[in-house]
């Protein structure tokens, strides 16, 4: 009864500290709900604070002057410097490079530092009443480990690492030739716009000055009816085809801008058809402009690169199961300092290696097989 007794009133000061911590790590998750029904958008509390957010930050305009004609080399320029595509494309190139810095980072030992405090209170029967007694315990642990060998799965994961910056480069190129392809279709479609319009004017006054001389005609007996409404006909057809043109001019003149990464209702003068200087002749055949456009584009890259991803994580990923061998030290309060090596090998782990394996080899030749027939798809084949 004694020892029971004794043992009452035993209290750790990490249990407190882990339901606090529990405690204020779930208020987050329980704030955020799924939206309640299904024909109705999802508004949240959330939303409207990102909201706000985004209309604080500072949007940055191109300055476009609406007295200057631009020329397509210089709306190229303009693309590639403010389309926000291209700033998402290097944040992400960027970020794959520190994920390739980390990757590497298991090129070097860990040293990991700990200090703990404990508190325990006991309460001892001392004849009628009982005792209570207070300790504070401090400790002090260094951790120093360093990973010899495993196998090439260390190396595997590194270079898949590298790889993704390989592909996250090439998507960043493919980025830019978006771009300057949408610049191009918007500018030489604002150009089409813009001929049509003249056209569609010209139609117009052709037709208003058709339908005046059957009206001439008509009040001198030398016209019918028919002939003049027959005018009218033509006349009010060329005005819906002028606004037509009208409309589409201002579509592809939005288009362009957004292109640009300025607001749509900006006003670009592009330069005019007269002012462009065609070439009398094109000094390749049809075929090899083709084959040197695909074969210089960057999604053949992108492919090589994504396959290169798979092949590298298939290497990790299966030479992961492999045994490893490690160097631990550590040091302790007080002085207590110990060095360990040891050799780890997974001897069973149910059907995870096989089904790893599997689905590791399954993606590399899935990433295989799309990388050799992209040829048909109008990627570069492979030499």
């Amino acid at each position: 009864m004694a020892a029971f007794f004794a043992m009452r009133g035993r209290q750790n000061i990490f249990h407190s500290i882990i339901l606090l911590a529990s405690t204020f790590s779930a208020r987050p998750l329980l704030a955020q709900t799924a939206p309640f029904s299904p024909d109705r958008p999802w508004h949240s509390a959330q939303e409207r604070e990102i909201a706000s957010e985004a209309a604080r930050l500072s949007e940055s305009r191109l300055g476009i002057e609406p007295d200057r004609t631009y020329s397509l080399a210089e709306l190229i320029d303009l693309a590639e410097a403010h389309n926000p595509e291209t700033r998402v494309a290097w944040e992400r190139a960027r970020a794959q490079v520190a994920a390739s810095g980390v990757a590497r980072s298991e090129l070097y030992p860990t040293l990991a530092a700990a200090a703990l405090s404990q508190t325990d209170r006991f309460e001892i029967l001392l004849g009628p009443i009982f005792a209570r007694e207070t300790t504070q315990s401090f400790g002090g642990t260094l951790d120093l480990r360093y990973l010899v060998f495993d196998f090439g799965g260390r190396s595997g994961r590194i270079g898949a690492a590298a790889a993704d910056v390989l592909a996250s480069n090439f998507a960043f190129n493919d980025t830019h030739r978006r771009i300057i392809f949408q610049a191009e279709q918007t500018y030489y479609r604002l150009l089409n716009a813009s001929g049509q319009e003249v056209a569609a004017r010209a139609s117009l006054t052709n037709a208003e000055t058709v339908q005046q001389s059957a009206e001439e005609r008509l009040k001198q007996g030398l016209a019918t009816l028919p002939d003049v409404l027959e005018a009218s006909s033509a006349t009010a057809l060329a005005r819906y085809e002028l606004q037509a043109v009208l409309g589409a001019e201002d579509i592809a003149r939005g288009d362009l801008a957004a292109a640009l990464g300025d607001l749509p209702n900006v006003a670009i003068h592009p330069q005019p058809l007269e002012r462009l200087s065609i070439p009398d002749s094109v000094e390749d055949t049809v075929d090899q402009a083709i084959q040197r456009a695909f074969c210089g584009t960057s999604r053949s890259t992108r492919a090589v690169g994504r396959s290169t991803i798979g092949s590298r994580q298939g290497e990790g990923g299966a030479r992961g199961f492999l045994s490893q061998f490690g160097i631990e030290r550590g040091a302790e309060r007080p002085v207590a300092v110990w060095t360990a090596a040891g050799v780890s090998l997974g001897l069973y782990g149910g059907p995870e290696r096989r089904v790893s394996c599997c689905a590791e080899l399954d993606s590399f030749r899935w990433r295989r097989t799309k990388k050799s027939s992209g040829a048909g798809r109008g990627e570069c084949p492979r030499s």
